[in-house]
């Protein structure tokens, strides 16, 4: 008994040891084990992952691979929310002119907006070499990266899930100049970049090679399709790239990173060489239809990129210097801005089908008048837009664009006019024309007017303008906010955002949430804070000035928000006065303008009917013409403002062309030399 005990107890006993063992195994591996996913660390050391809480809105210029998507609503005004200036810079644009100094944004300049949680941010890229993350509710800059130059163009922001580290998780791939103190023989150029949207830090640069154009530029923004980036440089090539996945070593020290290369083109032919000199850039972004990519390029071609063979396969040729991005139309063809420029023709808008052989591929094609605004003589830089991300079937399917001559025009771009022929750019060929339903002049513009539902907003040098239009096209002139305007804006709940050349971004619309102060400039002051202001040339043909900005009359303190801006060709250094904003009125409708074909072009006679010391008598005066179908401009010479109404080289032909200009007006006209 006592035996049968002792095995009991003896057995309880190693039992008990080797549960003991178990629990004690069971705890020491728990304890070297995972805190992996259970654990929670501090959000600095572990944030969310992006995708969980932010939203890339507007990801790249003219929002989408179409190039058809501007933003989700506008206002009803363009009253200003706030400003942010974003500051100057120097850049080097030819021997002769030297460095220089540019204030604030241009061409082409388009925010891209991103929510974090609701809170809306801004991407811009800004003349004074910065990279700017600003709040697009209070205007303050997050963060800032700086470039070795101005950055010209639009950026791309492209969301790499495989990133290791969440906060490079969002990327932002943007171009800029070549460099202040580079050359075109400098072995290194380091012109397009790769910078994290939440800490503002490189994430590696892109050496933009030496090729047989005059520029190592990045003006382009990358088309991203599966982790795979497109893009055309002002090199001359085109080329598709590893965006980040796989990086390489780059710079002699070894301390950044570059991007892996699959794949280089060029976008010129031989010819083209003797044709264009070294205007064989591609500034354009690239557009995608299908299993094609398009682009526009400097050489004056439309090239198609066959995404399957990796090859370009579809050429159709203007003979012009292309500036525009393609744009795609609902009906899956191309709308091309053309620039006056190696043509005989006028530059102008070419719809393409590129489903069709390059030879039978124009559908339409819509020339602007030739005027001579800084180096530019007519056609069309900017991008042409369309109402299809925004049509339910009630609108017509529309176009608008802006050209060099000043005229904004809205045509329907799947409906000709009648059996009306135009002459194409070759000045020979006939193409049909679209029909126009809406036709206004803002004055010169290489800015790209959107659509955004049943608004249109158009900016240029002589400010920017909000439009409505209802399903018959009657079109109605909402608001004006009067300023030197390049760049494209983006409109996001409601407001505009656009940059300026006055050194500004500008927050236009909705006042109601974090209205600024107005405030004072002191007699004397100039117009950005204490630093004369100078002379403002195009930024994109950089030549003679367009106009000054002002210093301020000695007198009574006033408001210097609305500046009166005179951006015509031949504008001379002046004062300009600087007013308090008027009192905004209703404005009348205004439906669809007669077709008006521009009297002006590059000539050395002027008609004049009119001329002013005041600039407002002056657009008075061209206001009635206009409504007598005439073009009429103010050209401004000496301290007096002209109303022309139109140009020629021909003595002779011009005495008859005023005579019949002023039976026709009813007012005296003279000739102008």
């Amino acid at each position: 008994m006592l035996r049968s005990l002792y095995f009991i107890a003896r057995f309880s006993l190693l039992l008990l040891l080797v549960l003991s063992a178990e629990a004690a195994g069971t705890f020491f591996r728990t304890a070297r084990s995972e805190p992996k996913i259970d654990v929670k660390l501090p959000q600095a050391r572990l944030p969310k992952p992006p995708k969980d809480s932010v939203d890339v809105l507007f990801s790249t210029f003219l929002g989408n691979e179409k190039r058809n998507y501007y933003g989700d609503s506008a206002g009803d005004s363009l009253q200003m929310a706030w400003r942010c200036f974003l500051g100057k810079g120097t850049t080097i644009v030819s021997r002769e002119n030297g460095i220089e100094e540019w204030y604030g944004a241009g061409w082409t300049g388009q925010p891209l907006v991103v929510s974090e949680k609701g809170k809306h941010f801004l991407i811009q890229g800004c003349y004074d070499h910065h990279l700017k993350k600003i709040d697009a509710e209070t205007g303050e800059v997050a963060w800032q990266y700086e470039y070795d130059d101005i950055l010209k163009g639009t950026g791309t922001i492209w969301r790499n899930d495989s990133a290791e580290a969440p906060e490079n998780r969002l990327v932002i791939l943007q171009g800029s100049r070549i460099g202040v103190g580079n050359g075109m023989a400098s072995p290194e150029v380091y012109s397009y970049r790769a910078v994290s949207y939440f800490t503002g830090r490189e994430l590696w640069r892109m050496n933009v090679k030496r090729g047989p154009s005059y520029s190592r530029d990045v003006d382009g923004s990358a088309l991203l399709l599966n982790d795979t980036a497109y893009l055309g440089l002002e090199n001359g090539y085109f080329i598709s790239f590893d965006p980040g996945r796989k990086l390489q070593t780059a710079c002699d020290s070894g301390s950044c990173k570059r991007p892996v290369i699959h794949n280089e083109l060029p976008l010129f032919e031989e010819q083209d060489k003797a044709r264009h000199g070294g205007n064989l850039v591609t500034e354009a972004s690239p557009a995608r239809i299908g299993d094609h990519i398009y682009l526009a390029s400097g050489s004056g071609h439309v090239y198609g990129y066959n995404l399957v063979t990796k090859t370009i396969d579809w050429n159709f040729f203007t003979g012009s210097d292309l500036d525009g991005s393609p744009v795609v139309t609902a009906d899956s063809c191309l709308l091309i801005a053309v620039e006056k420029q190696y043509i005989p023709g006028h530059g102008g808008i070419l719809k393409l089908n590129p489903r069709r052989a390059p030879g039978e591929s124009v559908d339409w094609f819509y020339p602007t008048g030739d005027f001579n605004f800084s180096k530019w003589i007519g056609g069309v830089i900017g991008s042409a837009s369309v109402n299809d991300a925004y049509n339910d079937g009630m609108y017509p399917h529309l176009a608008a664009f802006t050209g060099i001559d000043g005229w904004l025009t809205v045509v329907k771009y799947d409906e000709l006019a009648g059996d009306t022929l135009v002459a194409g750019p070759d000045g020979a060929t006939k193409y049909p024309k679209p029909r126009t339903v809406f036709r206004t002049h803002i004055g010169p513009s290489i800015s790209t007017p959107l659509f955004v539902q049943n608004k249109l907003v158009a900016a240029g040098y002589n400010g920017i303008t909000l439009y409505q239009f209802d399903p018959q096209c009657v079109f109605t002139r909402k608001d004006h906010f009067p300023g030197i305007f390049e760049s494209t804006p983006v409109a996001d709940r409601g407001r505009i955002y656009i940059a300026s050349r006055d050194g500004y971004l500008y927050c236009l619309g909705d006042t109601t949430v974090n209205k600024p102060q107005p405030f004072l400039a002191q007699a004397g002051e100039s117009l950005l804070d204490g630093v004369r202001h100078p002379l403002i040339r195009p930024s994109y043909k950089n030549s003679s000035p367009v106009l000054v900005a002002a210093v301020l009359p000695k007198s009574k303190p006033v408001f210097r928000e609305e500046p009166k801006v005179i951006p015509l060709a031949g504008a001379i250094e002046k004062e300009i006065v600087f007013t308090a904003p008027k009192k905004k009125t209703d404005m009348p409708a205004q439906t669809a303008a007669p077709e008006i074909e521009p009297e002006f072009h590059d000539g050395s006679f002027r008609l004049v009917a009119g001329v002013f010391k005041s600039i407002d008598n002056a657009e008075r005066t061209m206001k009635k013409i206009r409504g007598k179908g005439v073009d009429a401009q103010i050209c401004p010479a000496s301290s007096m403002y002209y109303v022309c109404v139109g140009s020629g080289n021909s003595e002779d032909e011009m005495e008859v062309k005023r005579k019949k200009m002023q039976e026709k007006l009813g007012v005296e006209v003279w000739m102008k030399k």
